[in-house]
């Protein structure tokens, strides 16, 4: 801003679409969870809480207000309610600033990877609000909290924080802050893809994932929620929508994994693969060597024997397969490099890509693979997305239900 003049550039990559709420205050879990419990207590026909630091007027006000909602459940300290109409679906839920916002980014981001399209998100202490492009089953919004693994919440955030674009500026800001970036460095001069490549598996990356947690997440009590969800403890309920609801309208909204920059986010994801370090096995000849995915070429051969007999393995997996007498698990092992020799076999190079990713075994691998033929993951860039869209799905549930569980 200069005098009576306002500056404006042009941004050309997709983000948070533009609004003006600044940074509010907080409110805590504890205090929103407070709100939840004086609803609760109110609707049972109290008109006031003995010894509640608050006047009689005020708490009229609050009964009358709560009086407005008669014919719908009221979301409380443990009660949730989901409510949609059209294409806007609400999550009225007491926990907070920061758990609400942790919320939101899993469940819109879960949700527009499942169905591919761009969900808009937004959230305040009391409730998240999510916008679809076209009409939503409040089912699959219900069946998603309960399916969120709490251990997995933390991965499962800096997978999706990874590919969001709001991430930018705090990934500039932190680069300055280590004196990466100059000090007078334009973030809107280079775009997020470009960034990431600068600062991937650094610790500057890392230290501007740990700050978003930190600032603006609330990871410990978000797994605590999910985990009364899980239990019964809280319940959540599907219902028309209510005057909770009416007031999410003003939430303002973000964009989570726009459409059009889903294509950057496979290109990031085929990038990661291609250099992901790997340790290769012969079971002609028993060598082995590393390599990265790139490196090991469309059809991976034996270095030593030219065998095209070679499985993606782990470094206790080599001996296994040189012994002569095998117990029960370690023939488990011998079969499950068998299936993962057949499919580099086959695939090649694609089958590395798939065996590279995060939580992905042969058995999913297969899985993935199977839709594809090879001749058509050559030459076809449409199908390529595809497959590369099937890892990062496979990635994404794996985080969502297994955390850092072993591979399959």
């Amino acid at each position: 801003m200069e005098e009576d003049s306002v500056l404006v550039t042009p941004v050309k990559e997709i983000g948070v679409i533009p609004s003006w709420v600044g940074e509010d205050i907080p409110v805590p879990f504890e205090v929103a969870q407070e709100v939840g419990w004086l609803r609760k207590v109110l609707m049972k026909g109290k008109k006031e809480v003995e010894g509640y630091p608050c006047n009689k007027q005020d708490f009229k006000r609050v009964v009358e207000e709560l009086g407005n909602v008669e014919g719908f459940v009221v979301p409380s300290d443990d009660v949730v309610t989901v409510e949609s109409k059209g294409n806007v679906l609400v999550i009225n839920a007491c926990f907070g600033t920061k758990v609400n916002e942790t919320l939101g980014r899993l469940v819109s981001s879960l949700l527009a990877q499942k169905h591919g399209e761009s969900v808009r998100m937004g959230s305040d202490p009391y409730r998240i609000v999510l916008e679809f492009s076209g009409r939503v089953r409040v089912e699959d919004v219900k069946s998603l909290l309960f399916s969120i693994e709490p251990e997995a919440v933390e991965y499962l955030l800096r997978v999706i924080l990874k590919n969001s674009s709001f991430i930018k500026w705090y990934l500039v800001h932190i680069g300055k802050k280590f004196g990466a970036l100059s000090k007078d460095f334009d973030a809107t001069s280079v775009g997020v893809k470009r960034l990431f490549e600068l600062f991937e598996d650094s610790v500057v990356l890392e230290e501007t994932l740990n700050k978003i947690l930190w600032d603006r997440m609330d990871v410990e009590n978000t797994m605590d929620v999910l985990r009364r969800i899980k239990k019964g403890e809280i319940r959540v309920v599907k219902q028309g929508f209510s005057v909770f609801s009416n007031i999410g309208f003003e939430v303002s909204r973000g964009l989570a994994v726009p459409q059009r920059a889903e294509s950057v986010i496979l290109e990031m994801l085929e990038k990661r693969l291609d250099e992901h370090r790997i340790l290769l096995l012969c079971l002609n000849c028993f060598h082995s060597w590393r390599s990265t995915v790139k490196r090991a070429g469309v059809h991976p051969t034996c270095s030593r024997c030219g065998a095209l007999r070679v499985a993606v393995v782990r470094d206790e997996e080599v001996s296994v397969v040189k012994k002569r007498n095998l117990g029960e698990d370690e023939r488990m092992v011998v079969k499950r490099l068998g299936t993962n020799a057949s499919l580099v076999l086959s695939y090649g190079r694609f089958a590395l890509l798939a065996l590279a990713a995060r939580g992905v075994g042969p058995v999913t691998a297969a899985r993935i693979l199977r839709r594809y033929r090879f001749q058509e993951l050559v030459s076809s860039e449409e199908v390529r997305k595809r497959f590369l869209k099937d890892i990062w799905r496979a990635e994404l549930q794996y985080a969502e239900t297994r955390g850092f569980w072993d591979r399959d």
